[in-house]
């Protein structure tokens, strides 16, 4: 009766751990599946800045009195900057909106005389100090999050979970020369399923 009972111990324990097993492959599977869209969409983010970024500097000779900032992060493409005039600012616009792979664009530009040399120095350290904080933080992951600064306004793109959205904003509003934030984010709630399939995740943006 002894031995029988340890037998059944050791395959109640067998058992176990392959599910645990089953598990694990399928959070891995899911994690891989993740990380390879997160590959295909940067590279469609990079190629949609290029796009914008041609249109607006080389293919057109009516904004070189213009400072624009094309930032691209999920099919979401972020203007900032500065133009002298209101045309310029609508067209740039819709030039962007164009781009057939561009889901939505964010014209955040301003009417104002571009930014000075030292202004666009002082903003590229304000982005360094930002990303570095991001990245020593354990709160949140740093590889999600694009940053953008203009005229020491912090623009933080991104696909997050709401509480690492938080930690994101509180790190760019506490890093010296930010005078304010502007937060375009996607949220991301991931939860398994437990009615059909033990193992399956869902990830809702």
């Amino acid at each position: 009766m002894l031995k029988l009972n340890c037998f059944y111990f050791v395959v109640i324990i067998l058992l176990c751990l392959n599910l645990q097993a089953c598990a694990d492959v399928a959070m891995t599977g899911a994690q891989a599946l993740y990380n390879r869209q997160s590959i295909k969409n940067n590279l469609n983010d990079q190629y949609i800045t290029m796009q914008a970024f041609r249109a607006i500097e080389v293919d057109d000779k009516r904004f070189k009195d213009a400072n624009i900032s094309i930032a691209t992060f999920n099919g979401e493409v972020l203007l900032a900057g500065q133009v002298p005039h209101q045309w310029q600012r609508e067209r740039i616009g819709r030039i962007v909106k164009q781009i057939p792979a561009a889901q939505r664009v964010y014209n955040l530009v301003t009417i104002s005389n571009p930014s000075s040399t030292l202004t666009r120095i002082s903003d590229s350290w304000i982005t360094a100090k930002v990303k570095a904080k991001l990245l020593a933080s354990g709160d949140l992951d740093a590889r999600q999050i694009k940053v953008v600064t203009e005229n020491s306004t912090v623009f933080l793109m991104g696909i997050l979970k709401p509480s690492e959205a938080d930690a994101a904003i509180d790190i760019a509003r506490t890093t010296d020369g930010v005078t304010s934030v502007v937060k375009i984010f996607s949220y991301i709630q991931i939860t398994k399923s437990l009615n059909n399939n033990p193992h399956t995740i869902r990830i809702s943006i």
